[in-house]
């Protein structure tokens, strides 16, 4: 059969015929070409881009190779470059100019995640390509053996090394030898010039130090300082620590403690951090045994610095305030050499020596807390205030005394003014971040203060951690309610309730009053708009009148022709409520719940069943006093309280006590129904907060993870309105998920 390949030549190959071919889940005949020997693709190009392969075959056995490069990515590198059958492709692609635009201010992009294969890099293809055999030997300029012979730089951790040797030592197929023979790309550049065009190593040091003169090896002059951090849970207590300790003398130069939230890495950087700080100006090495420390300095922190301190999931680092100091700090020295050295070594060297002082001093410094202020005021400075007048009266009414200059109790307290007071809370807090008591009752153990319950509340209110964590106790704001009935049975809720059948009734039909809180209700056998309709015509309206509007759910009993025709003969502004949303239905719903209690209540004690208790359950609703008014429905509707009792007399019925009487009752109705007036929902006309632009809020996080923040923030209120208020970064948010930053100036007064 002649065929024709990709190059256009028509060959001569044997085909096989009836040839079984078993897939998964069947077995077909086919007939196939017997190709021996194809030194060039034996696919063409639509094949080539289709199935992403390419084939030959070299003595009987066919190779393959596989890309990934789609029909679009072909066409734009060049189309000619494909072999038409008529002549060979030329590569005819003009250069392409790019030019970088610099703007006035720098541009940062955020950093997007890199995929699952770009994490992984190169390790899985390589170790594919060794498992079946397809790599080729290959010639390179540099030693590659030097990687299985010495250790690469100290930012290399281990881990990653052993596993560069593992995959190097574990590979049988691979094998590493020394050719003489020259490199013919260098051929290509003509003749070598004189000096190299650039150094690896040189590159390497340019892209990952911070300072071309960072060295990491001690200097032979300047300073020579340890520092450690500690970070360990002593009683499930972290305490933290800090330490610099100079080499030379084996004196403490800095150290204290740190707070409870931090970290063992937050420790040794802030100790490296505030080394650089001490040698601002100066020559000096500092000598750590934190290989994430020396990191930052040599490698990661260069590298996060160009990206925008984000890492590769382009998220901000845990520690990034600490590491944009130390970038900053570590350019400040004279000359400066930051040295990694092992830790917990056993010697008398003078590295093993200094970095053992360093950590025994850190872990003192981790455990002083409040306990240590026995300098007490020395450490406030000269310049520190003294007790006003008022202060010294105050010490006098508390039983202090004048001894040495210092004003104590008669149990050795020292009573401090307000201003030393504020100091030692602040520090205090922000080291514990304890609640008020906490803080008060350990301030009180070693000093007097008068009003220092309110300055630690003033203190725990004012810290921004504690107010995004503490589930403090935030006043609700009242949810616009619905508008205001200022006359009985003006506005009323109307709803059916379901209770066991007794005979022929099995529903309740509740209507309650918004003013008064007066309850009308009527037992019913279904739960129809014609019984909705009736009780309105025949029992409410000539009792009461004809009410304003009347509300209710978007139940088919309320939703008929029937209550919509009356609705509108009688001029009442029917409105229905949200679904699914019974708030909006609260006063009835709730009317519901008293109603069944009471039932509940007088059935058991009465063995008697609802519909015969039902009139003593009405009785007792209508004259129970109401929790927001204090008055009963009885009195505001009536205008005077209900008797329990018997009469003790009737007055004479006369035409001047009759009209004093009606008088007297029309103030008392007026009186009472302002009370009810008072006690009613706020409509959504009134403002709900107190927030105004300027004030800086946090807001409630939709999705409470653990141990993270509950509250978003701060953030800068531009507008308000009656319930909502608007940020740059939020937009509108409603009020009840907003809480205003507290802020008490805690400073000298």
């Amino acid at each position: 059969m002649v065929v024709i390949g990709a190059k256009g030549e028509p060959f001569k190959v044997p085909i096989v015929k009836n040839v079984e071919i078993e897939s998964e889940n069947k077995i077909c005949l086919g007939d196939m070409l017997l190709i021996e020997e194809a030194d060039y693709n034996l696919l063409g190009r639509d094949l080539m881009v289709a199935l992403g392969i390419n084939l030959i075959i070299r003595n009987s056995q066919i190779t393959v190779s596989i890309y990934k490069l789609t029909c679009e990515d072909e066409d734009k590198i060049n189309p000619k470059v494909w072999h038409t059958g008529k002549e060979a492709g030329k590569l005819a692609m003009e250069p392409i100019s790019i030019e970088i635009e610099k703007p006035e201010d720098p541009i940062r992009i955020r950093q997007y995640p890199i995929p699952l294969e770009g994490r992984r890099g190169l390790k899985p293809i390589i170790e594919d390509l060794i498992k079946e055999g397809i790599l080729e030997p290959f010639y390179t300029p540099h030693n590659v053996r030097t990687i299985l012979q010495q250790k690469a730089e100290k930012w290399l951790t281990d881990a990653r090394l052993l596993k560069y040797e593992a995959i190097l030592l574990h590979a049988p197929e691979l094998e590493l030898r020394t050719t003489q023979a020259s490199n013919p790309a260098g051929f290509l550049f003509g003749e070598a010039s004189s000096e190299p065009i650039h150094n690896c190593i040189d590159l390497v040091e340019l892209q990952t130090k911070i300072r071309e003169d960072l060295e990491d090896e001690e200097l032979e002059e300047g300073e020579k300082w340890f520092v450690d951090g500690s970070a360990r849970v002593i009683e499930g207590k972290r305490k933290s620590g800090y330490a610099i300790i100079d080499g030379k003398t084996g004196g403490v130069i800095k150290s204290g403690p740190l707070g409870t939230s931090w970290s063992a890495q937050a420790c040794e950087l802030y100790a490296v951090l505030q080394a650089l700080k001490g040698l601002k100006g100066k020559i000096g090495t500092i000598f750590t045994d934190s290989k994430y420390a020396f990191g930052v300095v040599h490698t990661f922190g260069k590298i996060w610095e160009e990206r925008g301190l984000v890492n590769t999931r382009g998220k901000g680092l845990i520690h990034e305030d600490l590491i944009r100091q130390i970038l900053k700090a570590v350019r400040e020295p004279k000359a400066i050499a930051v040295v990694y050295v092992k830790s917990h070594q056993a010697g008398l060297q003078f590295r093993i020596r200094g970095n053992n002082l360093a950590d025994q001093e850190a872990r003192k410094a981790a455990l002083l807390t409040l306990d240590t202020l026995e300098s007490k005021t020395e450490n406030f400075g000269e310049g520190s205030p003294h007790p006003t007048e008022k202060e010294i009266e105050d010490f006098k009414k508390m039983g202090g005394n004048l001894i040495d200059g210092k004003w104590k109790l008669t149990d050795g307290r020292e009573l401090i003014p307000k201003a030393y007071a504020r100091i030692i809370l602040k520090r205090l807090h922000a080291q514990t971040h304890w609640g008020t008591q906490a803080l008060a009752e350990q301030f009180l153990k070693f000093f007097g203060c008068k009003g220092i319950f309110e300055l630690a509340k003033q203190e725990v209110q004012s810290c921004l951690v504690c107010q995004k964590i503490n589930k403090s106790k935030v006043k609700h704001n009242a949810l616009g309610g619905r508008p205001l009935a200022y006359r009985p049975f003006g506005r009323i809720q109307v709803d059916f309730t379901e209770l066991p059948k007794i005979g022929r009734y099995r529903y309740l039909l509740v209507i309650v009053d918004q003013l008064t809180h007066w309850v009308e209700a009527f037992p019913s056998p279904r739960a129809t708009a014609q019984t909705v309709a009736r009780r309105l015509l025949e029992e409410v309206i000539p009792r009461y009148g004809i009410p304003d509007s009347i509300d209710s759910d978007q139940g088919t009993h309320f939703t008929s022709k029937v209550i919509k025709s009356l609705a509108e003969a009688l001029g009442i502004r029917w409105e229905y409520h949200t679904p699914w949303h019974p708030q909006s239905s609260g006063q009835v719903e709730r009317m519901n719940q008293t109603l069944k209690a009471q039932l509940s209540k007088l059935m058991l004690e009465t063995r008697m069943t609802w519909i015969k208790c039902f009139p003593l359950a009405l009785l007792n609703i209508r004259t129970q006093p109401h929790s927001g008014s204090g008055l009963s429905p009885f009195e505001m509707l009536y205008g005077m309280p209900y008797e329990h009792g018997m009469p003790v007399g009737h007055p004479r019925v006369e035409d001047c006590q009759i009209q004093s009487y009606i008088v007297v009752i029309n103030k008392n109705l007026q009186e009472l129904r302002k009370r009810g007036l008072v006690a009613q929902s706020t409509p959504l006309g009134f403002a709900i907060h107190k927030i105004q632009p300027g004030d800086r809020v946090l807001i409630r996080a939709w999705k409470e993870a653990p141990l993270s923040s509950h509250w978003e923030g701060p953030f800068l209120v531009l507008l308000t309105t009656d319930i909502a208020v608007r940020t740059a970064e939020k937009g509108w948010t409603h009020s009840s998920r907003v809480k205003k930053v507290e802020q008490h100036s805690s400073s000298l007064q």
